[in-house]
């Protein structure tokens, strides 16, 4: 397997936070024998497959997608099985930032994956995927889809205090209330809930759960207790963590940390940092 990441050109990094590639062409593979899972997150998503297509696994069915689309804030795990060989990017933007691409309120892309020429002009979205298919390396795959960003963004009047308090949610891992974040920015709650619900794609209530969800998990990979957990991340008592915990993950932490074996993908989905480029044999 190969996975490599790369940053984005500077002219998308204000919105974009890192770019994945991922290619295993062998027709068996961990992906299409295993679900992979992937958490919730506090990033929307464009993934573009230039491999056999995905699948999404639901209990005992399992759902054809697209070549390419966007995620947007997912507040559930999803599964996804691989039908072949794989040759994916995934486009991971910052909070806000995919509200630069398209003119539609980014809430209506909570929990749903949808196809990219529902969204761009269709010809624009296959020229873009014909020439992945083409593309000898994953420099140039990389470089053909920001060539397709550039056409995609926008240059329109964006409320950059929403990004901001979307960062400030952030930096203090969830800890924050949404009556202190509209004393913060001057505004009404009912105002602060619409505009970030629109912009970043959850309320800012739900937005600072789940990164508070990611958290708990980052602490915990770390060796803290439980106990330690609760205090750091201001949980009330234990049964407050686990309830958040199973709302995101679909099972307590017990049982998660539990049966938490993943392959590098999925590390990679769940909210690892970005660093180097990194690849993986």
């Amino acid at each position: 397997m190969l996975l490599l990441m790369f940053s984005p050109e500077p002219r998308f990094a204000p919105y974009i936070d890192r770019i994945l590639v991922q290619e295993d062409f062998q027709a068996v593979n961990y992906a299409n024998q295993n679900p992979v899972k992937v958490l919730p997150s506090a990033f929307c998503v464009i993934g573009i497959q230039y491999g056999h297509p995905m699948k999404r696994v639901e209990g005992d069915t399992e759902q054809s997608m697209g070549s390419s689309g966007i995620t947007g804030l997912q507040t559930s795990p999803r599964s996804y099985l691989s039908t072949g060989s794989i040759g994916t990017i995934i486009l991971t933007f910052k909070p806000g930032g995919l509200a630069a691409f398209t003119p539609y309120s980014i809430q209506e892309f909570q929990d749903a994956n949808v196809d990219l020429d529902c969204i761009f002009p269709k010809q624009l979205v296959a020229d873009m995927e014909d020439r992945l298919r083409e593309a000898l390396d994953a420099t140039e795959r990389v470089s053909v889809v920001q060539e397709f960003l550039a056409c995609c963004l926008q240059e329109r009047q964006q409320d950059a205090w929403l990004v901001e308090a979307a960062q400030q949610i952030q930096l203090l891992q969830g800890n924050i209330s949404v009556e202190q974040m509209a004393k913060d920015w001057f505004v009404s709650k009912r105002t602060l809930e619409r505009k970030f619900n629109r912009h970043v794609g959850l309320t800012p209530k739900k937005f600072a759960n789940l990164v508070r969800f990611q958290h708990v998990i980052a602490l915990r990979k770390c060796g803290l207790d439980y106990l330690d957990i609760i205090a750091a991340c201001q949980f009330s008592d234990h049964a407050h963590l686990i309830h958040d915990f199973e709302a995101f993950a679909g099972c307590s932490p017990e049982v998660f940390f539990r049966t938490m074996l993943q392959p590098d993908l999925a590390d990679r989905f769940n909210g690892q940092a970005a660093g180097e480029p990194t690849i993986y044999q």
